[in-house]
C-alpha cells in the first residue's frame, strides 16, 4: 500500500465472447490514495434479445491469479467464476514513465480459451482475452485527450490483435499482433492497420457503459476526491465481428470489443 498521497491503482480486464456473440466483461480494481485503500469488481453480460446484466460490488475479493499456467478469479458477491487458459504467452509495455508516475500494461493473455460462469445465466465459452494496467500516476494527469482501444481474438483463440492509441499532448499507438509489436500504423472507429496486417470491423453493436461518477457513486470518500473532469469520464464500447487481413494468407474470423474513451 503506498503512502498518504502516493496514487497506486491496478485493474485487471478479462472478457470473453463465444459463437453467438454473447459476451461477458469483468473488471477487478485496487486503488490506495490519500490514505484510502479500497477494491470494487463488476461484471458486465451481453446476451442479444436480453436486458444487459451489470453488477458491481466493494466487497474485498483476491485478485485474479494464475494457476497451473491458468488464469482464474471467484467473485461470489457478483455470482461469477471465470478460467482463461492462454493460448498465447503474456507480455508488458512501460506505456508512460514520468516523474509523477508510471503507467505499465501487462497484457496478461492476449488469446484464451475462456469459460465465464454468471448465475442465473448459461455458461459462456470461447476466445478471450485478459490484461493488468498498474498506475502510480494518476488518471487525471495523463496526456491524453482521447483513448482507443481494441483486442481482436481469433475464433479458435489462436491468433491476437490488440492496439492502445493515445491523441493528446503526446500522441502514441502500439499495435500488438500474436504478441508482437509492429510498425506505426492507423487506428478507427473501422479498423486497424499496420504493414500488411489489419482487422476490419463489422457488425458493431454497443455495449453499455456507464460514467466513473456512476461507478464510485457509492463510494463518498471518491466522490468528494476525484477531479469533476475524471468523474465525467464517460466511455463508449463495442462488440464487432472482426476479419484478419493478411498478405497471401485467407482472411480470418473472430470477434472485437473495442472502446473510446473521453479525457477531455
Amino acid at each position: 500500500m503506498g503512502t498518504a498521497g502516493t496514487f497506486s491503482f491496478t485493474k485487471w480486464y478479462l472478457d470473453c465472447v463465444d459463437a453467438d456473440g454473447r459476451s461477458v466483461i469483468l473488471y477487478w480494481a485496487a486503488l490506495a490514495w490519500h490514505g484510502l485503500a479500497l477494491t470494487w469488481h463488476s461484471v458486465l453480460l451481453h446476451e442479444p434479445d436480453r436486458q444487459p446484466l451489470q453488477r458491481t460490488s466493494l466487497v474485498r475479493v483476491a485478485a485474479p491469479r494464475r494457476r497451473s499456467g491458468a488464469i482464474a478469479w471467484r467473485a461470489p458477491a457478483l455470482g461469477c467464476e471465470v478460467n482463461a487458459a492462454p493460448r498465447q504467452e503474456s507480455f508488458a509495455v512501460r506505456l508512460l514513465d514520468g516523474e509523477r508516475g508510471a503507467v505499465d500494461w501487462h497484457c496478461e493473455a492476449p488469446a484464451a480459451e475462456t469459460s465465464v460462469e454468471v448465475t442465473g445465466h448459461a455458461p459462456i465459452r470461447g476466445p478471450g482475452y485478459a490484461e493488468r494496467l498498474v498506475l502510480t500516476l494518476a488518471p487525471w494527469r495523463l496526456p491524453i485527450d482521447e483513448l482507443r482501444w481494441g483486442r481482436w481474438v481469433a475464433a479458435d483463440a489462436s491468433r491476437s490483435v490488440v492496439w492502445i492509441d493515445w491523441r493528446g499532448a503526446r500522441p502514441a499507438t502500439w499495435i500488438f499482433v500474436d504478441g508482437v509489436r509492429q510498425p506505426p500504423g492507423e487506428v478507427t472507429e473501422a479498423g486497424v492497420a499496420t504493414g500488411g496486417t489489419s482487422v476490419q470491423l463489422d457488425a458493431r453493436k454497443p455495449l453499455p457503459a456507464r460514467s466513473l461518477r456512476e461507478l464510485i457513486g457509492s463510494i463518498p470518500p471518491l466522490r468528494s476526491t476525484m477531479p469533476a473532469s475524471l468523474l465525467a469520464l464517460r466511455e463508449t464500447k463495442w462488440r464487432s465481428a472482426g476479419t484478419l487481413l493478411e498478405a497471401e494468407r485467407e482472411p480470418l474470423s473472430g470477434w472485437a470489443i473495442h472502446e473510446l474513451v473521453s479525457f477531455r
